[in-house]
C-alpha cells in the first residue's frame, strides 16, 4: 500500500470511530466515569513524545482486574495517577490488556466492547493524551486472543491501521493459539513490525511469544521488549516452592512465576546480553501494591507481597532495565504506604531509565562465608543466602543490588571485588533513602529483611 492510501485508510477509520460519540457535556451526565462527558479534559496537557529507546513506564489493569477493564475504570485510574504522583514520576502509558475487544464488523473492522467502552478507543486515546498519558492496546497474533475474544490473526495490516487511527502508541502482542516455533513466531513479529511502520505512526511493539530462552535471539532485533519468562504472580515463590496461601494469580506452577523464580531464572540471564536501548527484557508487570487473595477469590486488605518483596520486585526490574508496568489499583495507592514509597522512588526509577539500557549481570550468588563456584577465594562474610547484581550506568557510575534470598533477616559484608569493582568507590548512595552510605575498604555492609533488596549507586574514583 502506498503512503497516501495508508494515510487515507487511517483517516477513514478515525472518522468512523469518532462518529456518534459526542464529547459535549450535554451528551451524558458530566463527570460520570462511564460517560462520554467524563472524557472531556478542561485543561489538556501534552503527553511526552514516544521514546522507543527507554523501557516503558505505565499501568496495566490485568494483575488486579484481569480481563474486566472498562472505560469507567480507565478514566478513574488516569485521574488517580494524575493526582497521586504516578504521572509525575514517569508512569505515562495506560495499557489496555485482553478483554477490551468487541466483535469484528462485517467489513472486518475491529471494534471495542460497546458495553465496556461505549465511546470507543479513539475517544479514550484522545482523553489519555489530553491528560498527559499515552495509550497502549492488547491483541493476539492468532484469530482469538487468550480470553477468547477477537485476535488479529489474518488482519495484521488492517488492525495496525486501526490502532494508528485510534491514536494508539503501544501494542502488546500476545501469542495464545499462534505459532510459537522460532521461524513462525519471527515471521509474525516481523509482519507486525512492518505493518506498524507502514502506518507512519510511532508505536512500540511488545511481544509475549512465550518465555523460552530461544525467543530473545530473534525478538531482540524486532520488538521494543519481549517476555523472558512466564506470567508474573503475586508471590515470592511459585515454581521453586509452593506459593503463599494468599498469593495472587498463581494459577499454574508450570507457567506462573513468583519473584524468586525470576531472580533465579537462567533464561533471563541468558538473554540479558541481547538487550539494550529500544530492546528490553520483559519479566512481566509489577506486583507492587497488588492485594492478596482469599481462598474464596476475593481481595484481602493486605498486599500480596511483603514490603521487602515489593522492594525487590521494583529494584530488580529497574536493575534489569525492564518495563515498569504497575499492576496495582492506583485509586487505592495510599500516600506514604510501602507501595507508594516504592513506586514513586525516582532514584530507583532513574536506574531503570538510564540511557545505557544495560541489564544488570549477576556478580555473585551463594551463601555468605562460602565462595561461589568459579568465583574468587573471597566471599561475603556473615550469614544468609544472597545475590549481588551489578549494572553499568551512564557517566561511569555503577548500580549494585544485593538481594537477601533467605527466609530470615541476614547481614553480610561483600568484598568490592565480588561486586565487580577493583576497589572501594569514591561514593555510595543508598537509593531507597537517598543518603550517602559509609565506604569501607573491606566491602559493602548489608543488613536486610527476608527477601529484601539493598540498592546503591556507586561513583568510581
Amino acid at each position: 500500500m502506498t503512503r497516501a492510501r495508508a494515510v487515507a485508510a487511517i483517516l477513514m477509520i478515525a472518522a468512523t470511530a469518532l462518529a456518534g460519540c459526542s464529547l459535549s457535556p450535554r451528551s451524558s451526565t458530566p463527570g460520570r466515569p462511564g460517560s462520554c462527558a467524563s472524557l472531556t479534559v478542561p485543561h489538556p496537557s501534552q503527553p511526552p513524545p514516544v521514546d522507543t529507546s527507554r523501557p516503558v513506564m505505565g499501568w496495566n489493569p490485568y494483575n488486579t482486574f484481569g480481563t474486566s477493564a472498562s472505560q469507567a475504570l480507565v478514566v478513574a485510574v488516569v485521574t488517580a495517577m494524575a493526582a497521586d504522583g504516578m504521572r509525575a514520576a514517569g508512569y505515562r502509558y495506560i495499557l489496555l490488556d485482553d478483554g477490551w475487544q468487541g466483535p469484528r464488523a462485517r467489513s472486518g473492522q475491529l471494534t471495542a466492547d460497546p458495553a465496556r467502552f461505549p465511546c470507543g478507543i479513539a475517544k479514550l486515546a484522545a482523553f489519555t493524551h489530553a491528560e498527559g498519558f499515552r495509550l497502549g492496546i492488547y491483541t493476539s497474533a492468532a484469530a482469538k486472543a487468550c480470553s477468547g475474544r477477537a485476535g488479529s490473526g489474518g488482519h495484521i495490516a488492517r488492525d495496525a491501521r486501526t490502532f494508528a487511527a485510534w491514536g494508539v502508541d503501544y501494542v502488546k502482542l500476545d501469542w495464545c493459539g499462534a505459532d510459537y516455533s522460532p521461524p513462525g513466531a519471527t515471521a509474525l513479529a516481523r509482519s507486525w513490525r512492518a505493518a506498524l511502520n507502514a502506518t507512519r505512526r510511532t508505536m512500540i511493539l511488545a511481544i509475549n511469544a512465550g518465555g523460552s530462552a530461544s525467543v530473545g535471539s530473534w525478538a531482540s532485533v524486532i520488538a521494543g521488549s519481549w517476555r523472558v519468562g512466564g506470567d508474573i504472580c503475586g508471590s515470592w515463590y511459585n515454581q521453586t516452592r509452593s506459593p503463599s496461601a494468599t498469593a495472587r494469580a498463581c494459577y499454574s506452577r508450570q507457567w506462573d512465576q513468583g519473584i524468586y523464580d525470576y531472580l533465579t531464572s537462567t533464561g533471563l540471564r541468558e538473554q540479558a546480553p541481547l538487550a539494550g536501548p529500544g530492546h528490553h527484557l520483559d519479566p512481566d508487570m509489577l506486583e507492587v501494591g497488588t492485594f492478596a487473595r482469599a481462598s474464596s477469590g476475593g481481595d484481602l486488605p493486605t498486599s500480596a507481597l511483603s514490603p521487602a518483596e515489593q522492594s525487590t520486585n521494583f529494584a530488580m526490574w529497574a536493575m534489569w532495565s525492564a518495563p515498569l508496568i504497575a499492576g496495582n489499583d492506583p485509586r487505592a495507592l495510599v500516600p506514604g504506604s510501602a507501595a507508594a514509597r516504592i513506586l514513586l522512588n525516582r532514584r530507583v526509577i532513574a536506574i531503570d531509565q538510564d540511557r545505557l539500557g544495560a541489564p544488570a549481570t549477576l556478580a555473585w550468588s551463594g551463601v555468605a562465608g562460602h565462595p561461589a563456584t568459579g568465583a574468587s577465594s573471597s566471599a561475603p562474610r556473615g550469614a544468609g543466602s544472597w545475590q549481588a547484581w551489578r549494572k553499568p550506568l551512564a557517566g561511569g557510575k555503577t548500580a549494585i543490588a544485593i538481594v537477601n534470598l533467605s527466609d530470615a533477616p541476614a547481614a553480610a559484608i561483600f568484598p568490592w571485588k565480588d561486586l565487580g569493582l577493583t576497589g572501594p568507590p569514591a561514593q555510595s548512595v543508598n537509593l531507597w533513602t537517598g543518603r550517602l552510605a559509609p565506604v569501607s575498604p573491606s566491602g559493602l555492609a548489608i543488613t536486610a529483611a527476608p527477601h529484601d533488596t539493598a540498592i546503591y549507586e556507586l561513583a568510581a574514583r
